[in-house]
């Protein structure tokens, strides 16, 4: 994996060093300097995104503790997005970091299920947003770009990828993920907890799809919510940089981009999709392709302001997790700490591996 991820970084350093060569690195840093400070705007735009997206996680937690803060809830979701930017995880690295964020006020088996039915709820926004965008903005796409049968084909790719999502999802995937940990060499520790908290995330999990339809649809809700913030962001930027901008292009821009992220998602931090998905979409729309390129460019500047964000409240979790153990130790000094179950264990560890990529 890490070669792969190695040939990636390669291939998109190539990729932008022939871009600025091929249309011109003054042209590009001039469409950067146009943004100025306006960048500051879509960054307090993306925080109500996630916002958004947290809400979609809140409302599938039937008894949600009432310890449980929206700020860390919020803290958590952030935390396990900046680890799904960076890793080629396919989001199931950001999942398990979100349960393990809350696992204090909220058990482990409860924010695993939520979280991979939040997922599933963010895949069925986005499809929606995809669906509702081509449609509005159909007319928009130039029918001499040939662009009919790609779209066709990533649209399809993205709908094969949510509908093997949830086949997953009944098949009870927390066991066979514990059953693959087994592999390792856990001999030292007692393994029977992780087998029970596989089998009672997976019961949260099917039960919820039975019973709680209406969270499933209102989750939904909030994550197309997120996902429609897209093209307001896309309206700025071409603003910013001096072009002209309707709301149903950047409608168009923001559904096309997500379809080419969708079907290159295993690629960490969208290297090449997204400024090289702007730039090609925009110039096919008739827009100069460095202003396509600065737009894929100044959005990444917000993610990774936003990957920062949530690696701190990683760093911040880490250290309130290690300063309740201290204080615990030093609260009895004459009594040995006790020792951590095999699941905190695990858990700990996995933490570890994600928070130090």
């Amino acid at each position: 994996m890490r070669r792969v991820e190695t040939i990636f970084i390669i291939l998109a350093l190539a990729f932008y060093a022939w871009f600025l060569t091929h249309f011109g690195f003054r042209e590009t840093l001039g469409y950067l300097r146009l943004a100025g400070w306006g960048l500051a705007v879509t960054i307090a735009l993306e925080a109500i995104a996630r916002a958004a997206n947290a809400v979609g996680w809140r409302v599938t937690i039937e008894h949600y503790p009432p310890s449980l803060s929206f700020f860390e809830l919020y803290a958590a979701r952030i935390g396990g997005e900046a680890i799904d930017y960076t890793t080629p995880s396919a989001q199931l690295g950001g999942q398990f970091v979100m349960a393990l964020m809350v696992r204090r006020k909220l058990r482990m088996p409860v924010g695993l299920a939520t979280v991979a039915v939040s997922a599933l709820a963010e895949g069925i926004g986005q499809i929606t947003f995809i669906t509702l965008a081509l449609v509005l903005a159909s007319g928009l796409i130039p029918a001499a770009a040939g662009l009919l049968w790609p779209i066709v084909a990533g649209f399809l790719i993205a709908a094969a990828m949510l509908c093997g999502f949830l086949f997953v999802q009944m098949k009870r995937p927390f066991r066979h993920l514990w059953r693959f940990a087994a592999k390792l060499d856990l001999s030292r520790f007692d393994t029977s907890e992780l087998g029970e908290s596989a089998d009672e995330a997976d019961a949260i999990l099917l039960d919820f799809y039975r019973r709680h339809r209406g969270r499933l649809i209102l989750s939904c809700l909030c994550f197309l919510v997120a996902w429609s913030l897209g093209p307001i962001e896309i309206y700025i930027l071409l603003r910013l940089l001096h072009q002209p901008a309707t709301v149903r292009v950047a409608i168009l821009v923001e559904a096309l981009g997500l379809l080419i992220e969708r079907a290159t998602f295993l690629i960490p931090a969208k290297l090449v999709s997204q400024e090289g998905g702007k730039a090609l979409i925009l110039g096919l729309l008739g827009y100069p392709p460095g202003a396509g390129f600065a737009v894929g460019f100044l959005r990444r500047i917000k993610e990774m302001v936003w990957v920062m964000f949530g690696l701190v409240a990683l760093m911040i979790h880490r250290a309130i997790e290690r300063g309740g153990i201290g204080v615990a130790a030093a609260a009895a000094p004459g009594l040995q700490a006790p020792a951590p179950k095999a699941g905190e264990i695990l858990e700990i560890r996995q933490a570890q591996g994600e928070q130090s990529l």
